[in-house]
């Protein structure tokens, strides 16, 4: 019987059709299939031919008709149940149903998804399908198989649920992978990939179902890396076993699987320089798949990365990655693959740092890091050398010996130069093999010294930015976490001193952080520069400084370091593309900048720090010192690296679209922000003492900078410079009278302020016990009052009333004057700030006449002597001040005498008011009363008038002593 001649009978009972009569014919069609599908549904034992031919007829059915054999698809599910051994059955109704639930990309394929719903929301659909695959037959097997990768298809998660509600189902699937025949095998390889994507439950029967062992054969009997398309999707369904599944990992790893991976990674030399697609794919996923085994932040990954090296894997990354790989690709991919295998591993990293790889020029053999860092440093593609970098990363993370070592890589021999120099030919052959010679023998810490300062020297090749990139990069973390490493820099001179005859002395070398300072100062020197230069240079030197006192203390030995670093933080930004990196030069000077005031650490590190806080708020601005880290930190590159290290990874494997640099990885932003909170704080007075409250040996944090003064070694001020204001302070005369008359007023003024803190103690108890009296007087009124008024009449009841009032505001002003006592506390605590202040400043000045007493002229001491007699004199306008401040204190006191008096005589006159109650003199009584609340009145608003008077006298004495400040500044500068 034909395919297609059950449709031919169902056009046969349906007749001839007018033309023109689409419905009619539509409706006829209908009728004929529900007239199909009723003789399969009531169809007997005797009727088992006609059920046959009606289920065959179904097969041809239209697309139009999907929707109707889907509503009645119950009718086929039970007759595939009843009749699971008709072998032709079961393949006419599978057909059927895929035919019903296929989708094409040019519909919307509503009715096909609804259909597929159907379908799953029966569970008793998928048990029936899973027990008919242990039919062996090719066609039920192959159509099943293939329905399931449709519905698959059509409802990815609702299938997955379904299958594991059906106990069998997996174990049957995975039956089929020992299918001889190919093309059920490769179909079930392809439902299983799809099934094992984002299902932990699936992956772990599936992988205790032998799955490793089956495909690991299944990937011999192809080929392994000889192989075709089938070797390719066994690895992806390894991968999705493996990602992220530690219990599969160890079973996978304990089961000696990882060992068979070897052969995929094997090529044959005369395959390096050109491979086939195949061989391509097959590589690439490999590596993918070694890459799931060694992911971070996994359990089982330090096993398995001893396992990988262990059984040689690591060597054939190493040699695709460092060989003679024509595919930049798989280069790159394998690098990065590298970099997570020996990833905080020391035994893989020891095992690493072995491996030698012979030259072509020299047939010598050299490191496998030395060939690392030519790749890094001289490939011409951009993703290979950020891979290489990776490795490098990897390499030294946490790993203070190789940080070390690679440091004492950087020295230069200069006596072996001028030895090889002397014995050259003269011909060009002999000078380019001598110059290939001299790269070869390049150490690979004289490699990145060479590349980092490269755009200093001109040449006739074009300069490569990202070689001076991950030079920096490298160099960076090649120093940070590790004191010693920055010790050991700042100690080794970048060269061996010259031999000299005679006695002839060798003049100094600088060091690698001397040399960087230089070169960074060079950069405001030159035009057109590349912004990433200054930006590496700056990482480094932030890195360097970082929890390394003796760094910072070499820094500010150096007074125009200090400087460059201000002036970059003040340049302004420019309108323009480049405006953006500027920002984060900026930002990056800002955090050296706090760097420095956080891990100051020697003999003058708490003056120093005060200096530079000053810096910060009054030359550089907090508010603008914040706004610089800030801008860092909201930057689209730096919140593109901030995000998790898994990202950050991916980021890196998919980078190079544009050819861009990442201007930040996913660790330098957690130095970033780790230092960010460290010195955010930096400028402000968050531990400024309570008001009122006063510490025996509380410092004062406001200190007058010196930005000129050089006399001492670890001075913080900067150079003269013509681009940013300059910040002075005065100088005394160079005598001893002079210098004991300051001591004369400086007793004096402290003496004055002991007196006035006395008094406002004094005051202060009088204040809270005259409260107390008050206000146990007031509560025995109310009492008193209480108990009276509750056998009184409605009119006492109001007299009371008013009285409980007139005691209620007698409290509010009480509290109105403790408030004026706390204020006028604070004014003294205030007052007192300044005159220790003075009395540093003083301090200060004295030991700068010291320091400039064989270096003045007698001009130049009359000249001064004027200023201190100015000076003086305003010192003790600020003591007549303080005079005035005292005299107000006593007037206040006064005040609250008269007003303790005067509550006194209420509380009196109170009492006779409740004596008199009822009489006809009361109305009078109260009266009185009225008119001495008034008068009370009266005397507290003076009172307030009287306390904003004292604020906007503290407020003009502040004022003073700005103005004050900034005379002395003036002065310090026409002296210099």
């Amino acid at each position: 019987m034909s395919w297609f001649g059950g449709w031919n009978s169902v056009k046969q009972q349906l007749g001839a059709v007018a033309p023109g009569s689409l419905s009619g014919s539509s409706s006829l069609m209908n009728d004929a299939v529900v007239g199909l599908l009723d003789k399969i549904q009531n169809a007997t034992d005797q009727d088992y031919e006609s059920k046959r031919d009606a289920i065959h007829q179904l097969t041809s059915i239209n697309k139009s008709l999907n929707q109707l054999v889907g509503s009645r698809m119950s009718v086929l599910t039970k007759a595939l149940e009843q009749h699971k051994k008709d072998i032709e059955i079961i393949r006419e109704i599978v057909q059927i149903l895929t035919l019903i639930m296929t989708t094409s990309p040019k519909d919307d394929n509503i009715i096909e998804i609804h259909n597929t719903e159907l379908f799953i929301t029966d569970k008793n659909n998928f048990k029936i399908l899973c027990d008919l695959l242990s039919i062996n037959d090719y066609y039920v097997r192959y159509y099943i198989i293939s329905f399931i990768f449709i519905l698959i298809k059509n409802r990815f998660e609702a299938v997955q649920d379904a299958i594991l509600g059906c106990p069998m189902a997996m174990p049957n699937i995975m039956s089929l992978l020992q299918d001889n025949r190919d093309v059920i095998r490769n179909e079930t390889i392809l439902v299983i990939l799809e099934l094992t994507k984002s299902n932990q439950e699936i992956q772990k029967i599936v992988a205790f179902e032998s799955a490793f062992e089956t495909l690991l054969n299944i990937i011999k009997k192809e080929g392994s890396s000889e192989g075709g398309i089938i070797v390719n999707d066994c690895i992806l369904v390894l991968i999705n076993l493996l990602k992220g599944n530690v219990l599969n990992q160890n079973f996978f790893r304990e089961t000696g699987c990882i060992q068979t991976l070897l052969p995929l990674l094997q090529v044959q030399n005369t395959d390096m320089w050109i491979l086939s697609d195949n061989k391509f794919t097959i590589i690439m996923s490999t590596l993918d798949l070694i890459l799931t085994l060694v992911e971070r932040n996994n359990l089982s990954t330090p096993t398995n990365q001893h396992i990988i090296v262990q059984c040689g894997i690591m060597n054939l990354i190493i040699r695709l990655g460092l060989g003679k790989m024509s595919s930049q690709v798989i280069r790159s991919k394998s690098l990065f693959v590298l970099g997570e295998i020996i990833y905080q591993n020391p035994e893989n990293i020891s095992e690493f740092a072995s491996v030698t790889i012979k030259s072509e020029v020299t047939k010598e053999s050299k490191t496998a890091l030395l060939r690392l860092t030519t790749v890094m440093l001289y490939s011409k593609d951009l993703q290979e050398k950020l891979s290489a970098f990776h490795v490098f990363k990897s390499y030294l993370f946490n790993n203070e010996e190789a940080q070390m070592a690679l440091a004492s890589t950087i020295m230069f021999d200069n006596n072996s130069d001028n030895n090889n120099s002397s014995n050259n030919s003269n011909t060009s052959t002999n000078n380019n093999s001598n110059n290939n010679i001299e790269f070869e023998n390049l150490s690979i810490g004289q490699h990145l010294y060479k590349i980092l300062f490269s755009w200093e020297t001109p040449t006739t090749k074009p300069f490569d930015i990202s070689s001076f990139w991950f030079s920096s990069l490298v160099l960076l973390y090649m120093i940070k976490d590790s004191t010693h490493t920055k010790d050991q820099l700042l100690n080794m001179p970048l060269e061996i001193p010259k031999s000299t005859s005679g006695g002839d002395s060798p003049s100094p070398i600088p060091t690698l952080f001397i040399k960087l300072m230089t070169c960074l100062l060079n950069t405001s020197k030159k035009q057109d520069i590349d912004p990433m230069i200054k930006i590496g240079l700056l990482k480094l030197l932030a890195v360097w400084l970082d929890k390394s006192p003796k760094s910072i203390k070499l820094f500010f030995q150096h007074s125009n370091y200090l400087s460059f670093i201000i002036e970059t933080i003040l340049q302004p930004l420019a309108s323009g593309g480049s405006s953006n990196l500027l920002s984060h030069t900026q930002g990056l000077a800002s955090l050296i900048f706090g760097i420095c005031v956080f891990y100051m650490d020697d003999e003058t590190a708490e003056s120093n720090r005060s200096n530079l806080t000053s810096i910060i708020n009054h030359r550089i601005g907090l508010n603008t010192f914040k706004e610089k880290l800030d801008l860092v930190r909201k930057s689209d590159s730096f919140l593109s690296a901030e995000q998790d290290e898994e990202n950050n990874q991916n980021q890196n494997q998919n980078q190079n679209q544009n050819n861009d640099l990442l201007l930040y990885d996913f660790d330098f932003t957690l130095f970033f922000k780790e230092t960010f909170d460290k010195i955010r704080n930096i400028g402000t007075t968050v531990n400024k003492s309570r008001p009122g409250v006063r510490k025996v040996n509380d410092k004062v944090d406001k200190v007058i900078v010196d930005n000129n003064s050089s006399a001492s070694s670890t001075s913080l001020s900067p150079p003269n410079s013509t681009t940013s204001p300059q910040v002075s302070s005065p100088s005394l005369p160079r005598n001893n009278s002079t210098n004991n008359n300051n001591e004369l007023e400086l007793s004096q003024l402290k003496s004055t302020n002991n007196n006035l803190s006395n008094e406002l103690i004094q005051l202060k108890l009088q204040i809270d016990q005259q409260q107390k009296q008050i206000i146990q007087q007031q509560q025995q009124l109310v009492d008193q009052s209480l108990n009276q008024n509750q056998n009184q009449n409605q009119n006492q009841n109001n007299e009371t009333n008013e009285l409980l009032q007139l005691i209620q505001e007698k409290e509010k002003e009480v509290n109105m004057l403790n408030e004026a006592q706390y204020r006028l506390e604070d004014l003294v605590v205030e007052k007192d700030d300044q005159i220790e202040q003075l009395k540093n400043q003083i301090e200060f000045l004295k030991n700068q006449n010291q320091n400039q007493n064989q270096n003045n002229n007698n001009n130049n001491e009359s000249v001064d002597l004027f200023e201190l007699l100015r000076l003086r004199q305003e010192n003790q306008e600020q003591v007549n001040r303080m005079a005035l401040y005292e005299n107000e204190i006593k007037q206040l006191n006064q005040k609250y005498s008269k007003l303790s008096l005067e509550n006194n005589t209420l509380t009196h006159q109170l009492e006779e008011t409740k004596k008199s109650i009822g009489s006809p003199n009361s109305s009078t009584i109260r009266n009185d009363s009225n008119l001495k609340l008034l008068k009370v009145e009266g005397e507290l608003k003076e009172m307030k008038s009287k306390y904003e008077a004292l604020v906007k006298e503290q407020d003009d004495l502040l004022t003073w002593s700005t103005k004050l400040e900034v005379e002395n500044q003036n002065l310090k500068n026409r002296n210099k």
